[in-house]
C-alpha cells in the first residue's frame, strides 16, 4: 500500500494545485488568472452545507475526518469528465471517508436531474453561503479540495484534470489506516447448482452469472448499508463442493466491521439505489418476475438467481489478525425446467382388439403458471387452507424439512380458497388457465425421439391444499382420426358406417368405443332420449358415458390435461407437494400412451382432487 507522507504533502501536490487558464468556468466579469485562496497545508475554510432532507455538514464536523469537497457545474464539459472518476472514489471510499460534491451555481434539484440521467450516486450539498466558492479559489472548474485533520492536502483542478490512480493514490496514503482498522476483507465463491440440465443435455445459460450484486443490511436495525456490483466473474474450474458444480469466485470486497444480513442477486440489473431498509429490499425483490410466467429459452445472459439467505443472516465482521473472511453462497433459480416429447407419433385406441381411432399428440399447453413469486426462499408453517402463515424466524428464512408441512413459496397460497367465487379473484396472478386461456397458442410437440423445453417458475402449494384449479399443469391437443364413423340415414332409419372422412359432420360422439356423427346416431344405437337439437356440455354428456371431439382448422380435436407431480422417481411423489415444480428441478415428462379419447372443452375446475391424474386419459412416465 503507497502512503504518503502528511507533513511534504504541499510539495508534491504543489503541480496539481496550479491554475490553468483552460478552467471551463470562470466567475462573471472576471477576466485574471483564476488561482486558488487557499493554499495546500493551510487549514481549510469554514463551511455549512445543507443535505437533501435538510441535514447540515460542517468543515468543524468532520475536523477529525478525511473528506474531499468537490465544487462542478453539470454544463461544464470538464465536470462531465471529472464525475464519473469522483463516482468511483465514491464507491470505493464511501465506507471510510465523506464525499462532498457542491454544485457552483446550480441548484441541487438540476444537479440531481443530471445525476438521475447518468446514474451518479453520490450526495449533492448545497451552500449556506453562495459565496462560499470565493473562500476556495477566484474561478475555475471542477476543482477538488482534500481534506485531512482540517488541513487541505491537495487540490486538483482541470490542468490536467484528475484521474481515478491519481486521487485513489491521494487518499490510500491518507484512509489507509482508517480503512485497516475499520475494514475487513472478504472473498465469496458463488455456487450454481445446474440440477436443471439432463444428463444428455447442456445449457450453459442455466448456470451462467454475468453480473451479480451483493446487498448488505445491518443485522441488528436491518437498514441498508452498502451494495456490491461486480461483472466478468472468475469462474473455479476444480469447484470444492460438488453438488454445485458451477463455482465462481470473488476475490476480494471489503466491508466496514459489523454484523450483516446479505443477499445476492445474479444477472439482474433494476434493483434502485434508493433501498434504506431491508424489509423494503426484500418486498421489491419478491415483485420481480417472468411476467410470461414461462420462458421458451434462458437469456445469453443467465436467469436470475438469488442466494439462499440462510446461510448468511447475523454474519459478523470484526478484524481478526488481517486474515480475510471466506463466504460460499449457493445460488438459485426459481424456475424449474421441463422437458416435453412423446413415446411415438401415433398412438392407436382400440377396445377388444378392435382398432377405433388414431391419436397424434400434436401441440401442448402449459396452464397454472405463476407470473409473480418469491425469488428469496421463504419458509411458513400452515397445514390447511385457509390457515394463516406462522412464519418461522429469523425473517422467516429457513430450509425446506422433507415429510414437514414448512415450505411455501407460492406467494398466492395465503390467498387460495376452495370456493370458486373466491379463488377467481386471484385470476390475475396467473398467466394462463384462469388469466386468459384459450385453445390457441399452443407449441408443437417434436416428433418422437425428440424433446421440447421450457422453464417455468416455481409453482408449489401443500399436498392437503392441491387442486387442479392451482397446480401447474399440460394441455395437450390431440388430432383424432377415427377408422369409421357410425352416420344415421333418415330414409333407412339405419346407422350406416361411413369411412370417409369427408363425408364426417363437424361434430362426433364417442360412446362405447364407437364413433357417431349425431346424438340422433347415439339415440338409435344405445335406446337413449338425448334432445337431439340441443347442445351438450363435456360434463353433461359424460353422464351417459359419451365424449365429443370437434372439427377444427383441418383435424378432429381433443384435449388432455395432465397435473404436474414433483417426485423423486416414476412412482413416489413428493411428501409434502406432490403435483407442483421446484426450483432448479429437471421434470421429463413423456407422453407413453393413450387409453382414451380426451375432452372437447378445456373447463378448470378447482375442486377436483388431484388423485390420481384422473382428468388425462393418457399414460405420462417422467422423473
Amino acid at each position: 500500500m503507497k502512503r504518503f507522507v502528511i507533513s511534504y504533502l504541499p510539495q508534491l501536490f504543489l503541480a496539481l494545485a496550479a491554475f490553468t487558464l483552460s478552467a471551463c468556468q470562470n466567475e462573471e466579469g472576471r477576466d485574471s488568472i483564476s488561482a486558488d485562496v487557499v493554499k495546500v497545508g493551510e487549514a481549510v475554510p469554514e463551511f455549512i452545507l445543507t443535505a437533501d432532507g435538510g441535514t447540515t455538514i460542517s468543515s468543524s464536523s468532520l475536523q477529525n475526518q478525511v473528506y474531499m469537497l468537490s465544487f462542478f457545474d453539470t454544463g461544464c464539459g470538464d465536470c462531465q469528465k471529472e464525475l464519473p472518476v469522483l463516482q468511483r472514489i465514491y464507491d470505493k471510499y464511501k465506507d471510510v471517508m465523506t464525499v462532498l460534491t457542491v454544485p457552483r451555481s446550480q441548484t441541487t434539484d438540476e444537479a440531481m436531474e443530471y445525476w438521475d440521467k447518468t446514474g451518479l450516486s453520490m450526495p449533492v450539498y448545497a451552500p449556506q453561503d453562495k459565496k462560499l466558492y470565493y473562500k476556495f479559489a477566484t474561478s475555475g472548474i471542477p476543482r477538488t479540495y482534500i481534506v485531512s485533520g482540517g488541513v487541505v492536502r491537495a487540490i486538483l483542478t482541470d490542468n490536467p484534470l484528475a484521474d481515478f490512480d491519481t486521487l485513489d493514490s491521494i487518499l490510500e496514503g491518507l484512509v489507509g489506516d482508517i480503512i485497516e482498522k475499520n475494514t475487513v476483507d472478504t472473498s465469496f465463491k458463488i455456487n450454481v447448482m445446474s440440477a436443471t440440465r439432463a444428463a444428455d443435455d447442456y445449457f450453459q445459460n442455466e448456470y451462467t452469472i454475468s453480473h451479480i450484486e451483493f446487498f448488505f443490511f445491518d443485522a441488528a436495525t436491518k437498514k441498508f448499508v452498502k451494495k456490491v456490483s461486480l461483472e466478468n466473474l472468475t469462474r473455479d474450474e476444480d469447484p470444492y463442493d460438488k453438488q454445485y458444480d458451477i463455482t465462481y469466485i470473488i476475490n476480494s470486497v471489503r466491508l466496514k466491521v459489523g454484523v450483516y444480513n446479505i443477499f445476492a442477486i445474479a444477472n439482474y440489473h433494476n434493483v434502485p439505489d434508493d433501498i434504506t431498509d431491508q424489509d423494503k429490499f426484500l418486498d421489491l425483490v419478491d415483485d420481480i418476475t417472468y411476467s410470461s410466467g414461462v420462458e421458451a429459452s434462458l437469456p445469453f445472459t443467465g436467469a436470475v438467481m438469488t442466494s439462499r439467505p440462510t446461510s448468511l443472516l447475523n454474519v459478523d465482521l470484526m478484524p481478526w489478525s488481517g486474515k480475510k473472511y471466506s463466504f460460499q453462497i449457493n445460488m438459485e433459480r426459481v424456475m424449474a425446467k421441463l422437458q416435453i416429447g412423446v413415446a411415438k407419433n401415433n398412438f392407436e385406441l382400440s377396445h377388444d382388439g378392435r382398432k377405433y381411432a388414431d391419436i397424434n399428440i400434436a401441440n401442448y399447453k402449459l396452464v397454472n403458471l405463476n407470473k409473480q413469486y418469491y425469488l428469496f426462499q421463504h419458509k411458513a408453517e400452515m397445514n390447511r387452507l385457509g390457515d394463516k402463515p406462522r412464519f418461522v424466524l429469523p425473517d422467516n428464512f429457513d430450509e425446506y424439512t422433507e415429510g414437514s408441512n414448512q415450505y411455501v413459496i407460492d406467494p398466492l397460497f395465503y390467498q387460495k380458497s376452495y370456493k370458486y367465487a373466491e379463488a377467481i379473484l386471484i385470476k390475475g396472478y396467473y398467466q394462463s388457465w384462469y388469466g386468459a386461456f384459450s385453445t390457441d397458442d399452443f407449441a408443437p410437440v417434436p416428433t418422437a425421439g425428440n424433446y421440447g423445453y421450457a422453464y417455468i417458475l416455481e409453482n408449489t402449494s401443500f399436498k392437503e391444499s392441491q387442486v387442479n384449479g392451482y397446480s401447474p399443469g399440460i394441455v395437450f391437443k390431440a388430432a383424432v382420426s377415427p377408422v369409421f364413423v357410425y352416420l344415421y340415414d333418415n330414409k333407412t332409419r339405419k346407422l350406416v358406417e361411413e369411412r370417409r372422412a369427408e363425408y364426417w359432420p363437424h361434430t362426433l360422439y364417442l360412446y362405447n368405443f364407437n364413433f357417431y356423427g349425431s346424438i340422433q346416431a347415439i339415440n338409435y344405437a344405445a335406446g337413449l332420449t338425448l334432445d337431439e337439437l340441443a347442445t351438450y356440455t363435456d360434463s353433461q354428456l359424460k353422464n351417459y358415458g359419451i365424449k365429443k371431439c370437434n372439427f377444427n382448422m383441418g383435424v378432429y380435436e381433443t384435449y388432455y390435461t395432465y397435473w404436474i407431480q414433483h417426485r423423486t422417481n416414476i412412482s413416489d411423489p413428493m411428501d409434502a407437494m406432490g403435483y407442483g415444480v421446484l426450483r432448479n428441478n429437471f421434470y421429463k415428462i413423456v407422453v407413453a400412451g393413450v387409453s382414451g379419447l380426451g375432452v372437447s372443452e378445456i373447463v378448470p375446475d378447482i375442486l377436483r382432487d388431484n388423485y390420481p391424474n384422473s382428468f388425462a386419459d393418457i399414460a405420462v412416465s417422467g422423473k
